[in-house]
């Protein structure tokens, strides 16, 4: 029997099944909020290549960077309206949208760290909620993405709550600046740029602006040598994409999603806690940075405050009312409340 003819048919049979796996290919046009030589992006960009391949090409994501499509507060009505098909992104840049989104993209001081607050996606039903209030958008939730809590830049040293009584910090609004209201700060609105000039100026004593890795890599402790770990903001990032989009893909390949994002979290969490580390010893060991952290005491009292903050927000609608009762209820069943 000759074997070419059952050579032909394989050869056949491998090309139809390529022509297969390149009808069904969906390309996702996902745009992140950092830019392109940023740790989260570069991450980002290997799971794509990853999961691409993992999947047989049906889901190729093309990664832009903050701002290359549309501004970073823009990604939600760009995929409505077809521009993007996603993002890599963080709920409170669409707090103007959606006073939920607000809530659900930082928890401020409600939990000790952020092993502990993610726990609630997982355990509490974090994730069912967001991906509930992302649906209303026609966007499908992944899932959150690993972020580090962040430390404030300052020139004086802050050693309690009492302590931002009459201090000018740069805010960028928000619950987080809801929160240093309460707390006497002073509040003032300035892109990151601005925010270092006026701490070596003398116009800002403090920034909320990120983590102690981006704060360094900013510039913000050349003048600022002191880093309080207030725990006044934890934020929340995630990856979304068009819910259209998203049901035209096969069961295996919305599960290997699932996974790509989850494996991109814990990969991010390594990378960025490493950063961090490094950031902290240059800090100190070159910059004469002092870092201080607040006490227990202290975060009780911002969590009370916390709770003030919440009832405000909260009221502004019911799916932000939901929010704030499932934080409520998880923080109760682990005795944080």
């Amino acid at each position: 029997m000759s074997l070419k003819p059952l050579a032909g048919i394989v050869v056949a049979g491998t090309a139809s099944l390529s022509l297969m796996a390149s009808a069904g290919a969906e390309t996702f046009r996902m745009q992140t909020f950092l830019g392109a030589s940023a740790a989260t992006t570069k991450a980002f960009e290997k799971m794509a290549a990853d999961l691409k391949t993992a999947t047989n090409g049906e889901v190729d994501i093309q990664v832009f960077p903050s701002g290359a499509v549309v501004g970073p507060r823009e990604t939600m009505d760009a995929i409505e309206n077809g521009l993007l098909d996603g993002q890599y992104t963080g709920p409170t840049f669409f707090a103007g949208k959606d006073p939920a989104m607000a809530v659900l993209g930082d928890t401020l001081s409600a939990y000790p760290d952020t092993a502990t607050r993610d726990e609630w996606f997982t355990k509490g039903g974090g994730l069912e909620l967001g991906a509930k209030l992302y649906a209303k958008y026609g966007l499908h939730m992944i899932c959150p993405v690993y972020w580090p809590q962040e430390q404030i830049p300052s020139t004086v040293p802050i050693n309690t709550i009492s302590d931002f009584e009459g201090i000018k910090i740069r805010a960028p609004g928000g619950l987080p600046s809801d929160l240093l209201t309460r707390a006497g700060a002073s509040l003032v609105n300035l892109a990151p740029g601005d925010a270092i000039n006026a701490l070596e100026t003398g116009v800002l004593d403090a920034s909320d602006l990120a983590s102690i890795g981006l704060n360094v890599a900013f510039g913000m402790h050349n003048k600022a040598k002191y880093s309080i770990l207030a725990r006044h903001s934890m934020p929340v990032t995630e990856m979304s994409v068009s819910a259209e989009k998203w049901n035209k893909l096969s069961d295996e390949s919305k599960a290997k999603f699932e996974e790509a994002c989850r494996g991109l979290s814990d990969t991010l969490k390594g990378e960025l806690t490493a950063q961090d580390e490094a950031a902290i010893k240059k800090a100190r060991d070159e910059l004469g940075v002092t870092f201080i952290e607040f006490g227990e005491a202290e975060a009780t009292r911002f969590r009370e405050m916390l709770l003030e903050v919440w009832a405000d927000w909260g009221s502004k609608s019911p799916d932000a009312q939901a929010i704030v009762d499932s934080h409520k209820a998880y923080m109760k069943s682990l005795g944080l409340l």
